[in-house]
């Protein structure tokens, strides 16, 4: 029976890595036109009459070389020229005010008034929202991951965050983690006794498809499958990339299995003595900032895919008899979860029933349409006042 449990020290820090790797060397080539830019440059005032000016601190874990900054910098510009001033942002990044860990105590007490608070470096608690993180439960889109979990935050997510003491802020996805191997996999029998690094949350999930799990800091990873000490890692682009792992595993597959999500939350006291106009523009610019983000982190992954395919990697595209088999062998770890959600006191079956509901819901609209609606129809009610 899987135990909800403290993550492992590899685990809790990854958040803090993803937003590291996210480099400035991604931010530069925007695509133009797109909803976010459009939203960004309508800078008219939004107020209609101009409150007092406070000032609040944003605190974050990533290095100054990281893409995150620069994005929520471009937000808070925009904030501050739509409300006259109304709220002036300070970001202190790097870790200044906390690290990877302890994101909620700190903003709960007052140390920032807003900025990362990472769910899965906590014990317990956030089971609904690690559901998301379960193998296929998830939309392969980010974009319709966003949507999903903003709507669902109105009705059941919040509440893990609101037990903490604060408010939830932008939730936003990154893109399913996938696999590299030196040799190629297609199917979880081909996965059978290998040593693998694995990022997934999915507890379990080793013993489900019979591979070892090897747990290794990040840069141990290039050496371990050099050496043959590891077979294959599930990761991300943002690890498989800076860390170059594809020197040494050549076949990429897309598995796209469950993702990470980068979590934010609100001191509930800022918030709350904030004049109705401003809270009201502070809630919907969570979501814009949020879905601006996702979209620097998919131009992220297509630049990447370009730097496999050139560095001789074969993707692997599973058919869909392929696909099914991946589902069907992590079936019992999902099951397995939902079962312990349930000694929580929460019902993540449920839960997985709404997930599939707005799946059906949005599974037409395009990604600027998903883009536009975060920015233009934000979901009300996440916060209430």
């Amino acid at each position: 029976m899987i135990k909800i449990q403290q993550q492992n020290t590899m685990l809790r820090l990854m958040p803090s890595f993803f937003l590291g790797v996210f480099c400035v060397l991604f931010w530069g080539n925007v695509q133009a036109g797109s909803p976010v830019d459009t939203w960004l440059a309508d800078t008219s005032p939004k107020l209609s009459a101009k409150p007092a000016n406070v000032q609040w601190k944003f605190a974050h874990p990533a290095p100054p070389v990281s893409l995150l900054p620069p994005i929520w910098q471009a937000g808070f510009d925009w904030f501050e020229q739509v409300s006259e001033g109304a709220i002036q942002f300070k970001m202190y990044g790097g870790g200044a005010l906390y690290g990877a860990t302890g994101g909620f105590k700190a903003i709960r007490a007052g140390i920032a008034d807003a900025g990362t608070c990472y769910t899965v470096a906590e014990a317990k608690g956030f089971e609904l929202l690690k559901t998301f993180q379960l193998p296929y439960v998830s939309p392969e889109n980010p974009y319709l991951t966003a949507r999903i979990i903003n709507e669902l935050a109105a009705t059941t997510l919040k509440d893990e965050f609101t037990r903490r003491g604060v408010y939830p802020a932008h939730i936003f996805p990154l893109r399913p983690l996938t696999l590299m191997s030196k040799e190629a996999i297609r199917t979880p029998e081909d996965l059978r006794g290998k040593k693998v690094v694995s990022y997934m949350n999915t507890p379990g999930a080793a013993d489900a498809l019979g591979y070892s799990e090897v747990r290794l800091p990040f840069t141990e990873i290039y050496t371990a499958l050099q050496q043959g000490v590891v077979d294959a890692v599930i990761w991300i682009d943002m690890g498989f990339i800076p860390f170059k792992i594809y020197e040494q595993a050549k076949f990429y597959t897309v598995l796209n299995i469950a993702p990470a999500t980068i979590d934010t939350c609100l001191n509930r006291k800022s918030f709350d003595r904030l004049d109705k106009p401003v809270k009201q523009l502070m809630y919907d610019f969570q979501q814009k900032v949020g879905i601006s983000i996702v979209e620097k982190a998919e131009q992220f992954s297509q630049k990447a895919q370009g730097i496999l395919q050139s560095n001789g990697v074969e993707v692997i595209h599973l058919n869909s008899q392929q696909t099914q088999q991946w589902q069907k062998a992590m079936a019992p770890v999902r099951s397995l979860w939902m079962d312990d959600c349930e000694k929580a006191g929460k019902d993540c079956r449920a839960l997985v029933s709404e997930i599939d509901r707005l799946k059906e819901k949005y599974s037409k609209l395009s990604n600027d349409e998903l883009i536009r609606l975060a920015i233009e129809e934000p979901v009300q009610g996440i916060i209430e006042f």
